[in-house]
């Protein structure tokens, strides 16, 4: 194994084995398969990814029915309140704007002792008639738990420590962050938490459409990175946490490559992200920097 360390930073929904080792020996799998198939030989490089279940663990969730779709994925015990409801509108609002004016006033589902607030609901169907049905659904899994970073800072915290004990660790300089992940990378570079990293790879990336939130950037400015970070992101034309987009019409010196992962939500999958020669091309780069 070549002298390349990297540290990989999770998203959310990683499964039953979601340690430390777990997800390690799973990204290094994909990623050394993706350097044995390049046409030129790549040195190797060494992947730690940090576990955050014990500090964001996964909330028990289930799929209902909306409107013949599967979507919401509420627990009994994590109703949405007021807060969260505010902050899945916006979200939403954010990642289809021309859906809003499109909601019909009816709305309504019970889910026992849980609920999807009407206005949710009437969010859900009009994003869904923008962009397809069952997407928006499948999203809101994601919108919740980005809600949990974003809004909470003790939680947020503890994830920032967890990625920051690992690049002391490692001493790694490149980063490859996947969903929520990079939320959590680009937060601690804006709070100069993370002073060593010189290369930034994100997959599958919301900051598009979540970046506006507290504590991570501000609203109607650029997303950007600190001076001396290199910013490489991989989104798929499929990718609806993207929303199906890049970056660079947001950030400064970020260069975006569109991949192709098939349809999702297995487009989101960090796998479809880690096996592409886009991606070997930035290891190998920075393994001579």
């Amino acid at each position: 194994m070549g002298g390349l360390q990297i540290v990989g930073v999770h998203g959310i929904k990683q499964g039953s084995d979601a340690t430390t080792a777990g997800l390690s020996a799973s990204w290094q799998a994909t990623i050394d398969e993706a350097l044995a198939a390049a046409p030129e030989d790549r040195a190797g490089a060494l992947v730690t990814v940090p576990s955050y279940q014990a500090v964001f663990p996964r909330t028990p969730t289930r799929y209902v029915r909306l409107g013949g779709s599967e979507t919401g994925l509420l627990s009994e015990d994590r109703a949405v309140d007021e807060e969260e409801e505010a902050f899945i509108l916006q979200a939403l609002a954010a990642y289809a704007p021309s859906a809003v004016e499109d909601e019909s006033p009816e709305a309504g589902l019970a889910l026992g002792d849980a609920r999807l607030t009407p206005r949710i609901v009437r969010r859900v169907q009009a994003v869904d008639r923008k962009v397809g049905k069952g997407v928006t659904g499948r999203l809101l899994w994601f919108v919740r738990e980005a809600h949990a970073y974003l809004r909470k800072e003790e939680t947020a915290a503890a994830v920032r420590a967890a990625v920051a004990e690992a690049l002391a660790d490692t001493g790694a300089r490149m980063v490859i962050a996947h969903s929520l992940g990079s939320v959590v990378v680009y937060d601690m570079l804006s709070r100069g938490e993370a002073p060593g990293v010189t290369m930034l790879v994100t997959c599958g990336s919301p900051l598009g459409w979540l970046a506006g939130r507290k504590g991570i950037h501000s609203e109607g400015e650029r997303l950007t990175v600190p001076v001396g970070v290199e910013w490489t992101n991989l989104y798929a034309s499929k990718d609806f946490v993207t929303g199906c987009a890049g970056l660079s019409h947001l950030a400064t010196g970020v260069m975006d490559i569109e991949v192709n992962n098939g349809t999702f939500p297995p487009a989101h999958d960090v796998h479809r992200y880690l096996d592409k020669p886009a991606l070997v091309e930035v290891i190998a780069k920075a393994g001579t920097a």
